[in-house]
C-alpha cells in the first residue's frame, strides 16, 4: 500500500513541473496559482507514504481516520455531482437566431500578447461569427494587476484579423471577472443599440469561452437575467484538462456557495448605464 502513495506522489510532482514548463509563469503566479495544489498534494502523498512504510500510521487514532475518511468521501461526492453540471453546458449548434455574442476573456500576457487558450477562444468566436453575420460581437476583458492593457484591446484586433468586420466588434474595457464581463457587456450592447438592458437580456445570446468555464459563465448569466443562452467552447489541451477541471470544480462550488448564502450574481440593474 505504501507505494502506491509513493507512486502517487511522483504523478503529482511530475504532473506539477509539467504544467509549469508547458506554462511558464513567475515565481509568484505559480505560488498562488490553483497548480500549486498538485505539489503539496504530492508532499501530503510522501508523508503517507513515510507513515505508511514505518507503521507510523497505526498511531493515529480510530476516530481520526473515520473523521478524515467521511471528509475525503464527502468532497468526492461533491466533486462528482459539479463536475456533471460542469460537463453538460447548453451548446450552439450553428443554426441559433443570436443576435449577440459576447468573447469572455482570460487574460494576456505582460507582452500583451494573447495565451494560447484565449487565442482559441478567439478562433471559435471568428468562426461562429461568420455563420452569424448580423450578430454584434462584444469582446470583454478590462485590465487586469499586471496587464499592460485591457484585454479587450488585445481581443479586438485578433478578432479582426480572423475576417471579422471591426464595425461588428464592440470593446468593454472595463470587466475585472465574469459577473463583470456581463454586466458591461449589456449596457455597452444597450448604447450601441438604444435597447433597454432588459430587451437585450430578452433576445438570444451566445458566448463564448473555454469547455471548462462554460457552463459556470452560463449560469451567471443565466442569473444576471439572460432568457436565451447558447455556449460556444474552445477546447482544453490534454496537459491542463485535469488541473483546470479541478480548478473550476472549486469555482463552481464556490459560485453556488456564494448564491445560496448572498443570493448573488442578481439581475442586472438597469438604472446604470455606461460612460
Amino acid at each position: 500500500m505504501y507505494l502506491l502513495y509513493l507512486l502517487l506522489a511522483t504523478m503529482c510532482n511530475m504532473y506539477f513541473v509539467a504544467l509549469q514548463v508547458a506554462s511558464p509563469a513567475s515565481f509568484l503566479g505559480t505560488i498562488f496559482g490553483f497548480s500549486i495544489i498538485w505539489f503539496w498534494l504530492g508532499m501530503l502523498f510522501i508523508v503517507l507514504f513515510f507513515m505508511r512504510r514505518f507503521a507510523l500510521w497505526n498511531y493515529v487514532k480510530k476516530q481520526v481516520k473515520i473523521c478524515l475518511g467521511c471528509i475525503v468521501s464527502v468532497l468526492a461526492v461533491i466533486s462528482v455531482v459539479n463536475l456533471i453540471f460542469i460537463c453538460n453546458p447548453r451548446m450552439a449548434i450553428g443554426n441559433e437566431p443570436v443576435k449577440y455574442i459576447i468573447l469572455l476573456g482570460g487574460g494576456i500576457t505582460k507582452d500583451a500578447k494573447l495565451t494560447d487558450n484565449v487565442e482559441q477562444r478567439v478562433k471559435k468566436c471568428a468562426e461562429y461569427a461568420e455563420k452569424h453575420p448580423e450578430a454584434l460581437i462584444v469582446v470583454s476583458g478590462g485590465k487586469g494587476p499586471f496587464s499592460p492593457c485591457p484585454e479587450s484591446d488585445v481581443l479586438k484586433p485578433a478578432l479582426a484579423k480572423y475576417g471579422i468586420e471591426e464595425e461588428r466588434i464592440l470593446a468593454e474595457d472595463k470587466a475585472k471577472d465574469t459577473i463583470q464581463n456581463f454586466e458591461y457587456s449589456v449596457k455597452l450592447l444597450s448604447k450601441k443599440t438604444g435597447k433597454t438592458v432588459l430587451q437585450i437580456l430578452s433576445e438570444p445570446v451566445a458566448v463564448v469561452t473555454s469547455d471548462f468555464h462554460l457552463a459556470r459563465a452560463q449560469r451567471l448569466a443565466k442569473r444576471m437575467g439572460f432568457k436565451d443562452v447558447y455556449g460556444v467552447s474552445s477546447k482544453t489541451p490534454a496537459l491542463f484538462l485535469v488541473n483546470t477541471y479541478c480548478r473550476e470544480i472549486c469555482c463552481y462550488v464556490k459560485l453556488n456557495l456564494r448564491i445560496l448564502f448572498t443570493g448573488k450574481p442578481s439581475l442586472i440593474d438597469d438604472s446604470e448605464v455606461l460612460d
